[in-house]
């Protein structure tokens, strides 16, 4: 088994160098209007870059420590092991906002400490795998590879987009903008202080911004005692946000996320919370037409999306729940036809190879500190491919109506047999209309639909759904 995980993670860094290789000479050459970057000194340049990844690192592993997570409590002893013994775990069963979503924010600081030193997307690449084997051989005591793989994958996606948002709120010089910098990506803030100024600057890149917040109430079908059932009684709060970074249909790139679109939703009543990422951004892209009424671009995109329904907010002792992650490469269709001078229509349709999909759930009669008894066969790990569809039609007078659409399947692969087996289905689907009361206020509403489908070889099939209602009001910047 060791002599496989050396393989598997050998095998795993040379497909980020290859990567890599791939995508420098596919980079799009800089434009005349485009200024030079400063002379770079690739030494200094690598320092800075894993500096950046190693403080990040300190910073995550004493916070932890500070929130007595048993993750943290590494010591000299379980550094040895870890290296000289090489025990690591292919899957580990810490939870799953920490492996699926935790992971991959922090491979995005990883991601974001090479891009803000002057690596190109690809480039920063290389740097997860290693910011994420410091991690697991040094600061955890039971390293896993399945933390190794979420933390490229997801960083890699969340680190570009993190960092291009940084660059906008960069392009000012206001103590508002610093606030905010730090607050959209630490990392590349913690990089001034070593005076060094980000080699690219942002500004005027936002084609879409909006912020919601109201008032949400769930209906739930998730197994398990009293308690989880009550949780799901009581309204909560509800906030989301979305961005589009650069024209989604005019798109003629080889620079990778000159256009993504990130959507982020939280919901809370203090008993139970739901939360979602949907994400996309353009590696390469090109128009298919362009008109005075048709705008349709095309292109190889990359994907991380997240979602998370259960009653179990800090401690980990939730019982039902719908969970579901994936990281994906794929192709997108975007088109917009205008109407007329006041309304429009837009469609987006994507198609995508699920390279990394997960879906962790604690069982009706499970306890403790773990999601997923190791060795239950209930499947959590796997590949797969999805399907996502988007729909807007929009009036100045009479408002916009969106409707959107994620369907996800993953299966078991062989090399994770001894934890995961049989297959998962996964839909989220929501329609939301809202109407306009000024220039950047609206008033909305939302339904959405949550169902996940478990068919297991040695183990009980789950079907769980949940269905929300949302009022909101939307500020449109």
């Amino acid at each position: 088994m060791n002599n496989l995980i050396r393989k598997l993670t050998a095998f795993f860094i040379s497909f980020c160098f290859l990567f890599v290789t791939a995508g420098v000479f596919s980079q799009e050459t800089e434009t005349e209007e485009e200024s030079a970057p400063p002379e770079r000194i690739l030494v200094v340049d690598i320092g800075y870059a894993a500096l950046g990844i190693i403080t990040s690192n300190i910073f995550l592993n004493l916070g932890a420590r500070f929130g007595d997570q048993a993750y943290a409590n590494t010591t000299f002893e379980t550094m040895k092991n870890n290296i000289v013994h090489w025990r690591w775990f292919w899957e580990d069963a810490d939870r799953f906002m920490v492996n699926q979503f935790g992971h991959a924010y922090q491979g995005s600081t990883y991601f974001s400490s090479a891009r803000v030193n002057g690596f190109s997307f690809y480039e920063s690449i290389v740097f997860l795998p290693f910011g994420s084997i410091m991690w697991e051989a040094f600061l955890e005591p039971d390293p896993s590879i399945n933390d190794n793989i979420s933390t490229t994958m997801g960083g890699t996606v969340m680190g570009e987009m993190l960092y291009r948002l940084f660059l906008e709120v960069d392009s000012s010089s206001s103590v508002l903008a610093l606030i905010g910098g730090f607050l959209v990506n630490p990392i590349s803030s913690f990089n001034k202080i070593y005076n060094r100024p980000p080699r690219e600057t942002g500004g005027g890149n936002i084609y879409d911004l909006s912020v919601s917040s109201g008032v949400e109430k769930s209906f739930a079908k998730l197994p398990g005692p009293g308690k989880q059932a009550e949780s799901w009684k009581y309204p909560g709060g509800h906030i989301n946000m979305k961005v589009v970074y650069g024209n989604p249909f005019v798109q003629r790139s080889k620079t990778p996320f000159e256009h993504f679109e990130l959507y982020m939703g939280f919901t809370t009543n203090i008993e139970s919370y739901n939360a979602t990422v949907v994400s996309d951004g353009y590696l390469y892209s090109f128009d298919l037409k362009q008109t005075d009424t048709t705008s349709v671009s095309t292109g190889l995109n990359m994907h991380f999306d997240f979602f998370s329904v259960t009653n179990d907010l800090v401690d980990n002792e939730g019982y039902g729940n719908i969970q579901f992650s994936s990281s994906a490469i794929g192709w997108a269709v975007k088109h917009k036809y205008r109407l007329s001078e006041k309304s429009y229509l837009e469609s987006k349709a994507h198609a995508a190879a699920v390279l990394w999909g997960n879906s962790m759930y604690i069982a009706d009669d499970a306890s403790g500190d773990y999601w997923v008894d190791m060795g239950n066969t209930r499947g959590t790990y796997g590949m797969g491919e999805n399907v996502k569809l988007f729909l807007t039609l929009f009036h100045e007078k009479a408002g916009k109506l969106d409707l959107a659409a994620h369907g996800y399947h993953i299966f078991a692969i062989p090399v994770n047999y001894r934890h995961s087996t049989g297959s998962l289905f996964f839909l989220n689907c929501s329609l939301s209309y809202d109407f306009p009361l000024g220039k950047i206020i609206r008033i909305g509403t939302r339904g959405t639909f949550w169902g996940l489908l478990g068919l297991y070889y040695s183990a009980e099939n789950i079907n769980r759904y949940l269905v929300s209602n949302c009022v909101y009001v939307k500020f449109a910047l």
